[in-house]
């Protein structure tokens, strides 16, 4: 426990051990609760979650920065050490970091800070960090407001870099609001294809917690199936991922915090999405379509999520949150888009500089044996 000043009255503990982390579990989510910049990958049960199921095989050390104010938590930032080549220590965020054939890429990571504490909370973060002995920080997919950005310039020489957008619907004031933001064209698209849906007998649902094993199951064939017909192995196939999120399921189903809709012909699943809801806010995490010739849908896909944002807005969600990736369907039904960045920060150590060297002298022999048609 370090004391950062007399006058700011709050003091930094950074947990590094699971039976001190499970004892602010109350003190965190009542922390997630008020956070302005809360997202579901910084909840205490997706962190937990994810400690369980990946920490053993990524993780070098817990690493969970808190700051208190006497005895309320008004600030904590999930992190863990990682060592990779050469010993290098490399400090990230919990969930980021897999192999990418098993990765979560959780969207809007970021510190967790009281209304009206994020300047002080941030300030003191990167005073407590640049104590601590590591060679290297990577955050990822941050929102380009994050307080942690302004607040590193006077500690370190780095500049964020642009991860990508994620594209958004604005549900506020209910469906009808919504494709009235559409441009014309668009517009025109969903209504006829919810026209088509409608000829074609289709029936959407939102998933009750006692089918969510069933119908997850749904989910993951539907998403192989397309996948591994384009010979590519589908993030179902990782078993650490499948477990991480069948968990999640049970835990956050009851609650509401995490939604699995269908789109059925016939009774049969044509499309399953998978996301989570934070606020007024939906997450859209993942999908399963089925490619089949013999449906007459054009899309069966953005149908199930105009149908989706349609069920969602009744029920006074405002913001329908594609996630990271541009994809053309996306595009089509977005309104808007959020971009995120990420933050990479090289200390100057022994094995940073091995790391580095390294990386550049095998850069410089794939080039050179590019040349001569070899790499």
């Amino acid at each position: 426990m370090s004391k950062l000043s007399e006058n700011e009255k709050v003091v930094a503990r950074i947990i590094t051990n699971e039976l001190e982390w499970d004892a602010i579990r109350s003190a965190w989510n009542g922390l997630f609760e008020r956070s302005p910049n809360a997202s579901p990958p910084l909840h205490f049960d997706w962190l937990r979650r994810w400690w369980r199921t990946y920490g053993h095989v990524y993780a070098d050390g817990l690493l969970i920065f808190t700051l208190w104010r006497e005895t309320k938590l008004i600030c904590g930032v999930p992190l863990y050490v990682s060592r990779g080549k050469f010993g290098v220590r490399c400090i990230r965020f919990i969930s980021t970091g897999e192999e990418e054939y098993e990765e979560i890429c959780p969207d809007y990571l970021n510190i967790l800070a009281l209304p009206g504490e994020e300047e002080v909370s941030a300030a003191a973060f990167w005073r407590e960090i640049a104590g601590l002995g590591w060679d290297q920080i990577e955050f990822q997919d941050l929102p380009k407001d994050s307080p942690l950005f302004p607040n590193y310039n006077d500690m370190f020489d780095a500049q964020p870099y642009f991860r990508g957008g994620c594209p958004i619907a604005n549900i506020s004031g209910g469906f009808d609001a919504y494709l009235g933001r559409l441009s014309s064209h668009r517009r025109n698209k969903a209504r006829r294809l919810l026209r088509d849906g409608k000829r074609a007998g289709v029936k959407f649902e939102i998933v009750e917690h006692c089918r969510a094993d069933q119908v997850f199951d749904a989910l993951i064939r539907l998403h192989q199936e397309r996948w591994v017909a384009n010979g590519k192995p589908g993030v179902f196939s990782a078993p650490r991922f499948v477990e991480f999120h069948r968990n999640l399921i049970h835990d956050w189903m009851p609650e509401g915090k995490a939604l699995l809709a269908q789109l059925l012909i016939n009774d049969e699943p044509i499309a399953v999405l998978y996301g989570f809801v934070s606020g007024s806010k939906f997450d859209f995490y993942q999908c399963g379509i089925r490619r089949d010739p013999t449906i007459s849908l054009r899309s069966p896909g953005n149908l199930a999520n105009l149908l989706f944002i349609k069920a969602l807005s009744e029920m006074g969600i405002s913001e329908y949150d594609f996630l990271r990736g541009s994809s053309a369907y996306k595009n089509e039904l977005a309104t808007c888009e959020n971009q995120l960045f990420g933050l990479r920060i090289w200390r100057l150590t022994p094995r940073s500089m091995v790391h580095r060297f390294m990386g550049l002298s095998c850069g410089a022999v794939r080039k050179g044996l590019s040349l001569f048609g070899i790499y």
